[in-house]
């Protein structure tokens, strides 16, 4: 029997119920007729929870920046024990158990909380398998400190994407000022300016096999179109510099969790 996404219907529901921001029931619902998954997020998508079922069959999951937890969703029709999110804003945690109750779904937790809060970051990584880590590195203002403690945790598997500044040259993290209005951007508080950081390839594939990650899967996307990408200015980078790459990692057999370095930059 061939593993398939959840109803594009349930996709339409949970978009519907943040950006309407009404809490309606899934049976007073009236789904678009004919809809079915855009190509861009089914192809996303089957590449991270397709790829190697192995991520998701009976894991605890972990989903960091889950905004309203369909990432989540995803992995739990297809098998995952359990799923606990975290997201820095509280509306999108509010929406995710609300449709999470109206769908049916049970062993889940949602909870608003800031990832930059190191202690927080390694209370919530114990006891779980996989990360889901998707869309959210680019936003953080430490990415060295949150990959170190995400490695030195209880994580085995890592589903990951990111915005990347390149996928050639010497490793390098670019820090950049991001202003937006736009609902998706994970800001602290109400803050509409705050300051991000975009590693190239380079840089994550060093800083991932130091901390004992194991590549299997990864594939580099095409450039952004700014008009799609959240961010709408990104000061003192060009959109069109941007791309995307999405890695599936488990950790080596026997790796050492207690690897650090001193680094300069974060």
């Amino acid at each position: 029997m061939s593993l398939l996404l959840p109803p594009s219907a349930h996709y339409q529901y949970f978009s519907h119920l943040f950006h309407t921001e009404n809490l309606i029931s899934y049976d007073q619902y009236q789904p678009l007729q004919d809809w079915d998954y855009p190509t861009l997020d089914r192809t996303r998508f089957e590449r991270l929870f397709l790829t190697d079922i192995s991520y998701i069959k009976d894991c605890r999951i972990l989903d960091l920046g889950c905004h309203v937890g369909y990432l989540s969703y995803i992995a739990k029709k297809l098998g995952a024990k359990s799923i606990h999110g975290i997201n820095v804003r509280k509306f999108p945690i509010d929406v995710a158990n609300f449709a999470y109750q109206q769908l049916g779904m049970t062993d889940y937790t949602f909870e608003q909380g800031n990832i930059e809060d190191l202690e927080l970051l390694e209370k919530n990584c114990k006891d779980k398998d996989t990360l889901i880590f998707t869309q959210v590195l680019e936003h953080l203002r430490n990415p060295y400190a949150i990959i170190e403690t995400i490695s030195k945790s209880d994580i085995k598997n890592l589903i990951f994407e990111s915005t990347i500044f390149s996928d050639e040259g010497t490793p390098a993290v670019h820090y950049y000022s991001q202003t937006t209005e736009s609902p998706f951007t994970v800001f602290d508080g109400d803050l509409k300016t705050a300051i991000g950081s975009c590693p190239n390839l380079a840089w994550l594939e060093m800083i991932l096999y130091f901390f004992g990650w194991r590549i299997e899967f990864h594939v580099v996307e095409r450039q952004f179109n700014k008009n799609w990408f959240a961010i709408q200015d990104l000061k003192n980078f060009a959109p069109q510099s941007y791309k995307s790459v999405t890695m599936l990692c488990k950790k080596f057999e026997g790796s050492s969790s207690d690897k650090s370095f001193e680094y300069q930059g974060d």
